[in-house]
């Protein structure tokens, strides 16, 4: 799974946070769970004060402490516009940067669906960040992008990684 390297504009995006942290695998159950709470009760409130019936959604890792681990999870959609919010949503912003964009395996059911996205940030922090000679992680937020590619009726669905990159320090 290699990365193609972009130089991204940014995002403006809306939407719900949780605080959530990577011990005892925390972040590995409460963000599918947060995403499920969304997509019951939150996801059209957002769609119809943004004025859309659908749109990318994003999940943005915003104010990650690497000594503890904890850090924000925002599912949001991009909202360039000042427009009144829904109760509970919040807005945040990525600066423009350059990315490194990892497409997850094609996987079929929900499951496979979230063991393909572990498996992708595995693979990233665990193998391609570490082993890259050239690249290593900006302080910026990383972002998933959820688009038409990952709908739950399609037979092999996919989305994308976003990590903020700058050139290796040597």
């Amino acid at each position: 799974m290699d990365p193609i390297i972009i130089n991204h504009p940014g995002l403006n995006l809306a939407g719900y946070s949780i605080a959530t942290q990577m011990e005892n695998g925390d972040n590995l159950r409460q963000i599918p769970e947060f995403w499920g709470e969304y997509a019951a009760t939150l996801r059209q409130p957002l769609l119809a004060a943004l004025g859309r019936a659908d749109a990318a959604e994003y999940g943005l890792i915003h104010d990650f402490d690497p000594d503890s681990g904890r850090f924000g999870y925002m599912i949001g959609m991009e909202c360039a516009q000042p427009l009144p919010l829904p109760p509970g949503c919040a807005r945040r912003s990525t600066p423009p940067a350059k990315y490194a964009v990892f497409t997850t395996q094609p996987a079929g059911s929900d499951a496979e669906f979230g063991q393909a996205i572990q498996a992708a940030w595995r693979y990233i922090m665990q193998d391609w960040l570490p082993a890259s000679k050239q690249w290593e992680q900006a302080p910026l937020g990383s972002f998933e992008r959820y688009d038409g590619r990952c709908a739950p009726e399609l037979p092999q669905r996919q989305m994308d990684i976003y990590i903020p990159v700058q050139p290796r320090h040597r």
